[in-house]
């Protein structure tokens, strides 16, 4: 039998803290080609997970474990259609239905999410407008993320 401890996720953030891009994962799965991909995802803020969709057929379900976060969905066009904030003591678990352009927010130190979703894994492929991770131009798109509402696009205005 599988399991995760507190002490698991403790130690998922702690080394969330320290990794370059600011995340850590914690696979329950065994292979990337199994059939349900599932794992605890440490956030820390500052990380940028750049908007992105998976295949069409791929949906991702996520349940807030520790911290808080926002999901955010575009259309094609970049605009963002809905902004959900997960927190403990409201909204905890969200579906992104599939092929729906998205990314995710870290909102509070030490935030973990049980994400869970069809496998094989495939990579996802990226927004057009979303700028490159690592860039000073993601930074910007990140300020931007943490504070945009419904109806707004990243460059406008």
């Amino acid at each position: 039998m599988k399991s995760v401890t507190a002490e698991d996720l403790r130690r998922l953030s702690t080394e969330a803290q320290t990794a370059p891009r600011l995340r850590k994962n914690l696979n329950l799965h065994d292979r990337l080609e199994d059939p349900i991909q599932r794992l605890c995802n440490a956030l820390q803020p500052g990380t940028y997970i750049r908007p992105h969709r998976h295949p069409d057929n791929v949906w991702e379900c996520f349940v807030l474990l520790r911290g808080a976060c926002s999901i955010i969905l575009f259309d094609q066009a970049g605009r963002i259609n809905e902004r959900l904030d997960l927190a403990l003591d409201g909204t905890t678990i969200a579906e992104i239905p599939a092929g729906s352009w998205h990314c995710v927010v870290a909102l509070a130190a030490d935030t973990v999410v049980m994400e869970v979703k069809p496998g094989p894994y495939v990579p996802g492929t990226f927004m057009a407008w979303a700028p490159e991770e690592g860039t000073p131009q993601a930074r910007a798109c990140l300020s931007w993320l943490e504070r945009a509402q419904p109806g707004e696009r990243y460059g406008d205005g």
